[in-house]
């Protein structure tokens, strides 16, 4: 009898263990979870922020080159701006619902971390053709804000030869930087500052998701 007794005792033991070691896995998993969840609401939160802004961009211009539509110049540069805004317009909402699959709909590790990464490659690619461009928009951008607050054309005042050779020396810059984007691609980056540029551009906050996430799978496949 009291060795009947010590068996169930001990089958009692390993149930309760295992129920504890489920609990305490379930437990891991879920604060592991909302730790990533919690990085992506900043997100979140900054897409719609940024589309908002992009919008009133967008109305801003569009108001800008309907009232100039006369004048050519102008009109060139009104449409270039808008067309920008508008990319990134679709650039925000798009990151806005790859991260929304990811934010507010459950699915295995697995899949969240292949979305997530899927979120992480737009959004680079994206802050690098939005961002690159900015070689040569200042100038048409501070041609409009110079017009739209004190009248004064840029274009006219430092002459149309000094305006394009400007302009020439941004898409030069551009296309010298495109150049060493491709030249990084499918390499792997050891330069900590280069690292550090990749992912700032990727999003910090998407970042820690992706560690937590890495995290919650390495303990899954123990």
């Amino acid at each position: 009898m009291e060795l009947d007794e010590m068996k169930l005792a001990w089958a009692r033991m390993e149930r309760r263990q295992d129920a504890m070691d489920v609990r305490l896995r379930r437990d891991f998993h879920d604060r592991k979870l909302d730790k990533a969840r919690s990085s992506m609401r900043s997100s979140l939160l900054m897409q719609m922020i940024e589309i908002a802004a992009w919008v009133l961009f967008v109305v801003w211009v569009a108001s800008f080159w309907v009232q100039h539509r006369h004048t050519t110049h102008l009109l060139v540069i009104g449409l270039l701006l808008h067309g920008y805004g508008i990319a990134a317009i679709w650039s925000a909402a798009t990151q806005l619902f790859l991260l929304s699959r990811i934010h507010l709909f459950d699915a295995p590790v697995l899949v969240l971390q292949q979305r997530l990464a899927q979120l992480r490659r737009f959004r680079f690619c994206s802050q690098l053709l939005l961002g690159l461009p900015w070689w040569f928009l200042w100038l048409p951008v501070t041609t409009v804000g110079m017009v739209w607050l004190w009248g004064v054309d840029l274009y006219t005042v430092a002459a149309p030869g000094w305006y394009w050779a400007t302009m020439g020396v941004g898409v030069i810059g551009m296309g010298a930087c495109l150049w060493l984007a491709r030249r990084l691609a499918g390499r792997s980056i050891k330069s900590p500052t280069l690292r550090r540029l990749v992912d700032d551009m990727s999003g910090r906050s998407l970042l820690r998701a992706s560690q937590q996430l890495d995290a919650l799978a390495g303990f899954e496949r123990e």
